[in-house]
């Protein structure tokens, strides 16, 4: 019965993707006299070539997008594109700040009727990639510590509001290895040295985890964890030879005491499968998967339910997750009363980042939450709540706030206006905040863990 309770919520989920998306479309703007119009991607298949004779790579995107208005069709490449098609029309692209600053993105450089449209994007890939004898290391990996640092780092994509049903055709010409993928995504080989990935419609550009190494640069170990919803979920743990020596016992120990643990609090693992790479200081989540310390696993993880599970539809509501899983990190203490403020819920409009401040104050704050809703249970009853009723949702803060009052019968608005949108002795939003579950690791250093 659970198996299919989770099964029904999951397709419900799907089936509303495209309108939840629309109402969370960022607002258009003008920029040098155009006017700058999201859109809904509802398809995009890129294909990812690796040329290990060349030692070159690039990504093709083939993206099915709708737009509501009239006006430059927005995406976004951090690498600038050496070909656009839009609805097969050559066509360049604009880099544009948004009104306030608080980001970069790119436009179409096309006035364009609201629709349905394609748009055909190839970039070269060359961030976090090694190219040897042995084969390719690449990875995608992302951070929400600066902007521009989710899958559009590597290939274009859109912002993390929108749910975009994903594949990938990794191409390895001139391979003499195999090649092994890690991926929170479904493999099918297609032939000896080509791989189709197919990631659910769900999925943003925060979700994606993928890592190909050539056969034998990792140690790894495959098991299954047995959820309480029945399902046989495949697992993987493992780490880089060249990287870390760690132990794959432990790994597989400490996952699955953080798996059961999640369950027993939060209900069925919304995710069909688990990926976890020991590396770096810190980490970082994805959909069922994680680059992370062994330390910070547990925190991780428990992003899969919150980030990666109920998931922020912008980086006003981006610190609510982090709030969540620091509070889980300290024991979730309880605290009856609360000093200072801070603007995590108030940054400009388009921010894509996540306030640190919510690592610290925003984890006290949760706990002050709890507090106040004791005589409902505390927090935690509210928490397993949204998952069950809200997983693969995105959500604004103001949303988040409706939602814990309604389930409740408590008024927390007040409570968040007062400590989340800025007033008195505001925490600033700096890497001071930050502990190390999240350490921003320079590119050179994510590329020593390849």
């Amino acid at each position: 019965m659970k198996f299919l309770m989770i099964t029904a919520l999951m397709f419900a989920a799907l089936a509303f993707a495209g309108e939840n998306d629309k109402s969370h479309t960022p607002k258009s703007f003008e920029v040098s006299g155009k006017k700058a119009v999201f859109a809904d991607f509802s398809e995009a298949t890129y294909y990812i070539n690796y040329d290990l004779n060349q030692k070159i790579a690039s990504v093709k995107a083939e993206i099915i997008l709708e737009t509501t208005e009239a006006g430059f069709p927005v995406f976004d490449s951090v690498v600038a594109p050496t070909s656009v098609l839009f609805d097969g029309t050559s066509v360049t692209t604009i880099e544009a700040r948004t009104p306030n600053g608080e980001t970069t993105l790119r436009l179409v450089n096309k006035q364009t009727e609201a629709g349905s449209h394609t748009l055909t994007v190839i970039v070269p890939l060359s961030a976090l990639i090694d190219f040897s004898d042995a084969g390719v290391k690449s990875a995608f990996w992302t951070s929400d510590l600066d902007e521009r640092n989710f899958l559009e780092r590597y290939m274009p994509a859109n912002f993390e509001f929108d749910q975009v049903k994903m594949n990938f055709v990794v191409k390895f010409l001139g391979a003499k290895n195999k090649q092994v993928i890690y991926t929170n995504g479904n493999i099918t080989e297609l032939d000896s040295n080509t791989f189709k990935i197919s990631y659910p419609s769900y999925y943003t550009s925060s979700s994606i985890f993928f890592h190909t190494v050539p056969q034998g640069a990792t140690t790894e170990e495959r098991f299954t964890l047995k959820s309480i919803d029945g399902r046989d979920i495949p697992a993987v743990v493992y780490f880089s030879k060249s990287s870390w020596m760690g132990s794959l016992a432990n790994l597989k120990t400490k996952t699955t005491a953080v798996f059961h643990e999640l369950e027993s609090d939060y209900g069925p693992f919304p995710h069909p499968s688990i990926t976890v790479l020991q590396a770096g200081a810190g980490g970082m989540e994805y959909c069922g998967a994680t680059m992370t310390d062994f330390s910070a696993l547990g925190h991780e993880l428990f992003h899969s339910y919150f980030a990666r599970g109920v998931m922020p539809a912008n980086g006003n509501a981006g610190w609510v997750d982090e709030a969540l899983a620091s509070w889980r990190d300290d024991g979730y203490q309880t605290i009856s009363t609360l000093s200072g403020s801070s603007a995590m819920s108030s940054h400009e409009y388009y921010t894509r980042t996540t306030d640190t401040a919510a690592y610290s104050f925003g984890k006290r704050f949760m706990g002050y939450l709890d507090s106040k809703l004791q005589s409902k249970g505390g927090l935690k009853p509210f928490m397993r709540y949204m998952v069950d009723k809200k997983v693969f949702s995105p959500f604004y803060v103001e949303e988040f706030i409706k939602e814990m009052s309604t389930f409740t019968g408590i008024s927390v608005e007040a409570d968040f206006k007062k400590y989340t949108f800025g007033s008195g002795n505001m925490f600033a939003r700096d890497l001071k905040s930050n502990p190390a579950i999240h350490r921003k690791m320079t590119v050179k250093e994510m590329q020593n863990y390849l």
